[in-house]
């Protein structure tokens, strides 16, 4: 499990710096950096989230050659963990393609891609994004970033990006107090099943 100490505007692998409002984010005490994997935009700040990186090596038991496929796993260890924290919720994994718009994915927690997790909403047959899953693949292995977090703010998203914050982000949730619990049992049952 990974902590940070400052808080940042981590962009995806490919996306512009342009979408970010560099000034505002630095007036805010913001880093604005890069990470390696793919995906949107996520806005992190001490205290606020859980992100582990997870680590598969090609010929382990939990490899999959196939990139969707290969983060089932990872969200069905996350759905476990969250139904431990959360009982009053159903959590599932999303098995299927990321299916946004450009503006969509520019925000992480603002499309749903693969092995992703969601909590049921009521009858409502959707449910909102909590887990956000970034994958980065060589051919020697593959390493899964997932975030949690307390809460997603929309404000913050909104003063800090040069973009229109796309209306999905408010599809997504956080798990309130228990983050810290969350999380701890995260890295220990992630660590488990890596064996």
């Amino acid at each position: 499990m990974l902590a940070i100490t400052r808080a940042a505007v981590v962009l995806g692998s490919t996306q512009a710096q342009d979408i970010v409002n560099v000034d505002r984010a630095n007036d805010q005490g913001f880093d604005v950096v890069r990470r390696r994997s793919g995906g949107g935009i996520v806005i992190l700040q001490p205290h606020d989230h859980v992100w582990i990186d997870v680590t598969v090596p090609r010929g382990h038991p939990l490899w999959h050659d196939d990139v969707e496929r290969a983060t089932w796993w990872v969200g069905e260890v996350w759905c476990d963990v969250l139904q431990q924290v959360d009982a009053t919720h159903s959590w599932w994994v999303h098995r299927n393609k990321l299916a946004a718009s450009a503006l969509e994915r520019s925000v992480c927690f603002a499309a749903v891609g693969p092995g992703e997790v969601l909590r049921s909403e009521s009858g409502s047959g959707s449910g909102k994004k909590v887990v956000g899953i970034s994958q980065r693949r060589t051919k020697d292995a593959a390493r899964f970033q997932c975030t949690l977090f307390r809460a997603i703010d929309i404000a913050l998203h909104e003063s800090l990006l040069a973009v229109a914050v796309p209306t999905t982000l408010r599809d997504a949730c956080g798990v309130g107090d228990a983050l810290d619990d969350a999380g701890h049992r995260a890295a220990t049952a992630l660590a488990t099943k890596l064996g």
